[in-house]
C-alpha cells in the first residue's frame, strides 16, 4: 500500500525569518546588497512606504545587518530580508542575476513573516 502522505518539504517557508548559515559576515552581506527600482504590476500592490530621511537602499541594509531574513540563500544571499518601522514592513527580495540586488515593497499586515520583531 503506497503512503498517502505528502512529501517533506525540502526548501524553507517563505516570509519566516531564519538564522544565517553558522560563519555569516551580516554587516559585510549588507556591503555588498542594493536596492533596485521595482514598478509594481497592478494598483492594488500597496504604496511604497519609506520611512522620512531613508532610502530603500539603507533600510535593505539595515534588515540584513539585523538578521531580519528569510531562505532560501541564493548566490550567497538570502532571498529576503525585512525592515520594519511601526506598523509598515517593507519586504526585500532579490532579483535577477547580479548577486545581492534586491527589489523591495510594502507588506499588508497579514502577510507580514513569523517572527519579525
Amino acid at each position: 500500500m503506497r503512503d498517502s502522505r505528502p512529501p517533506e518539504r525540502r526548501r524553507e517557508l517563505r516570509r519566516t525569518v531564519t538564522a544565517p548559515p553558522a560563519g555569516t559576515d551580516l554587516e559585510a552581506l549588507a556591503r555588498e546588497a542594493d536596492h533596485v527600482v521595482w514598478e509594481p504590476p497592478s494598483a492594488d500592490t500597496l504604496p511604497w512606504a519609506v520611512p522620512a530621511g531613508r532610502t530603500p537602499r539603507e533600510l535593505l541594509r539595515a534588515a540584513l545587518t539585523e538578521g531580519a531574513i528569510g531562505g532560501p540563500w541564493e548566490r550567497g544571499f538570502p532571498r529576503y530580508a525585512w525592515h520594519r518601522t511601526g506598523d509598515v514592513v517593507q519586504e526585500f527580495r532579490l532579483a535577477g542575476a547580479e548577486p545581492g540586488r534586491y527589489t523591495g515593497y510594502t507588506l499588508h499586515p497579514s502577510e507580514w513573516p513569523e517572527g519579525l520583531a
